[in-house]
């Protein structure tokens, strides 16, 4: 509850400020210099790590300005350049602490058994399927015995559907309402087909198990 709370605060006060400042956003989001790119890919990575600003409303700003494709490259860019760095820092700086901060997480004993299956989907399905959060899959991955090239090839794929949403709710936030609400009946939809398959795979594995 307390943390429903805290959400609503933050997300509340962002869309204030985005309200009062409204015209001058406008105005940026109409000059899509591509000059600028260095810098959003920069911040990108930093939102990813740091949440100062809601990735999610990030992504959005960045179809907005740039459109679907290039605002989607560099959501992506940032995605997966933050989880390449929560890997290694999990794995080789930071691990009693990341230990400490993974244990507090109820469902991660789930996602274990997942891993213990099959790594690779497992993080597939989770960076497709939002119900882990990001930083908890990015952590818990360098804490476990996974091969890099397993994770990294599975984020970068398991990215690019939200990753390409994002930037596509961004752009029609500003022009089309039909498209927008298309856009979200769509993406619902291949949410729903895919923890269908994660579901069916999941319970194939199991009576394969046993």
């Amino acid at each position: 509850m307390k943390k429903g709370i805290i959400f609503a605060i933050f997300y509340g006060s962002i869309l204030s400020v985005a309200f009062l400042l409204r015209e001058p956003m406008l105005v940026w989001l109409n000059h899509s210099n591509l000059s600028q790119l260095p810098l959003m890919l920069f911040l990108a990575i930093l939102f990813s790590i740091l949440p100062i600003v809601p990735f999610t409303v990030f992504s959005g700003l960045m179809g907005a300005k740039y459109g679907v494709w290039i605002g989607a490259a560099i959501n992506w860019t940032g995605s997966v350049g933050a989880a390449i760095i929560f890997f290694f820092l999990s794995r080789y700086f930071f691990v009693l602490q990341f230990q400490q901060y993974i244990s507090r997480y109820k469902k991660i004993k789930k996602f274990d058994s997942i891993i213990s299956r099959n790594a690779f989907v497992a993080v597939l399905f989770s960076r497709m399927i939002p119900i882990i959060p990001p930083p908890v899959v990015n952590i818990y991955s360098g804490l476990s015995s996974m091969f890099f090239r397993e994770y990294i090839l599975a984020t970068a794929i398991g990215k690019i559907p939200g990753i390409i949403f994002y930037a596509y709710l961004g752009k029609q936030l500003f022009t089309s309402n039909y498209s927008l609400f298309l856009g979200i009946f769509i993406y619902l939809g291949f949410i729903i087909i895919v923890a269908l398959v994660y579901f069916l795979w999941y319970k194939g594995k199991k009576a394969v198990d046993y």
